[in-house]
């Protein structure tokens, strides 16, 4: 007796497996929403409780500042390898396997033993940040693809409020006498419940030509194309890490602001951050990339220049604000143009411009300091401004070949 063909399908021929269903845009937005959350809410956590593992290691200042290159070695170290690993695993593996060691470090950072452990787990806690980083940008690129229009510049905004988040609930853990250890051991396990969650909704990888690539270069270095971007990552990355380190001292010194206000300058410079991060998409898509970042520039310049010619508080929150505001598209736009030059390669692009922008984070703070012990803070604070000329030059060089 000859056997009937399957319904539906030919005769003698197997019907191809069905494959599953990709999840749909909006539940990849709002899962890529959740880990940007996650990842700002776990380094604010640390960084809220930063004088409890001091106080708890009895470590001086100088021993903190040891345990802290570990903080920016690790990160600075992990950028060029990670590209690599996305490019050849796929940015959901890397990001899963990045927020497990990045929440599992936060989590044993009250319990180790001394100096050497503190800065190996801060060293780890970095490269798991940076992994995480990098996946997750890499996601946010795949999702806006999905979605045909900017969207990048909101996920910036979700690791913001995660910041402030993080932070809040860190300095109310701090008044109301709550351990270190108890307050990162359940803020982990509660953001690993979260991302894990969202884990199960990430982007898709995009299919490869060829099949999967498990012999690509491992290292992401800046390619023909990236420097002007990376160049541009460094310009912002540059100004943001000055602002961090020397915003507050700067206001307290120059402008006579008291100690409360000289810490309100970071939050109302963060306040623009997130607002500029939830208008950021709308406006990329009406201007385009290379007015957009002029515009940035400009904004962000105008903000620079308003507390140096105008050495009071006032202008100082005026001109933090606008800092705040000019300077927050930046990253989430370069990244988007990056892996817009290389679609095939969007790991690798992002983690290649990371890389040359972290550079200008890194040596912003120490250049301020040597520039304002040969002449004066004031004087000092002029690179700001400069790297903001130096974006705006650049930026109409953002085009695609």
């Amino acid at each position: 007796m000859r056997n009937e063909p399957e319904p539906g399908t030919a005769a003698g021929r197997t019907a191809p497996p069905a494959r599953a269903r990709s999840p749909r845009p909006r539940t990849m937005r709002l899962a890529v929403c959740a880990v940007f959350f996650v990842t700002g809410a776990a380094f604010a956590t640390w960084a809220s409780r930063v004088p409890g593992v001091q106080s708890r290691l009895d470590l001086s200042a100088g021993e903190l500042a040891v345990a802290l290159v570990g903080l920016s070695g690790g990160a600075f170290a992990g950028l060029p390898l990670v590209g690599g690993l996305v490019a050849r695993y796929g940015s959901r593996r890397v990001l899963c396997a990045g927020m497990a060691a990045y929440l599992g470090a936060l989590a044993s950072l009250p319990f180790v033993p001394d100096l050497v452990v503190l800065t190996v787990a801060l060293a780890v806690f970095a490269c798991g940040n940076t992994a995480v980083d990098v996946a997750m940008n890499t996601q946010g690129v795949l999702v806006e693809r999905a979605y045909g229009r900017p969207v990048l510049g909101g996920f910036h905004a979700m690791f913001s409020l995660g910041g402030i988040a993080g932070a809040t609930a860190g300095g109310l853990a701090a008044s109301a006498g709550v351990g270190i250890r108890a307050h990162f051991t359940v803020t982990a396990l509660v953001l690993l419940a979260v991302a894990g969650t969202a884990a199960t909704a990430l982007a898709p990888e995009p299919p490869r030509t060829g099949g999967p690539s498990r012999t690509g270069p491992l290292l992401a270095l800046p390619g023909p194309g990236l420097w002007i971007p990376g160049l541009v990552a460094f310009c912002a990355l540059m100004g943001e890490g000055v602002v961090n380190d020397w915003g507050a001292v700067y206001l307290k010194e120059e402008t006579g602001a008291s100690a409360g206000a000289a810490g309100l300058g970071y939050a109302v410079f963060s306040a623009g951050m997130v607002v500029g991060r939830l208008t950021a998409d709308r406006l990329r898509a009406r201007l385009g990339t290379a007015r957009f970042t002029f515009l940035c520039a400009v904004v962000a310049g105008t903000g620079a220049l308003i507390p140096i010619l105008d050495a009071t508080t006032t202008a100082g929150f005026v001109g933090y604000t606008l800092l705040g505001l000019g300077m927050a598209a930046v990253i989430p736009l370069v990244f988007a143009h990056a892996a817009g030059l290389r679609p095939g390669h969007t790991g690798s692009s992002i983690a290649a411009v990371s890389a040359v922008g972290y550079i200008g984070f890194l040596a912003g703070p120490p250049v301020i300091g040597a520039l304002a012990e040969a002449t004066t803070l004031r004087w000092a604070m002029l690179v700001l401004p400069a790297l903001m000329a130096a974006m705006a030059a650049l930026a109409p060089r953002l085009h695609r070949p």
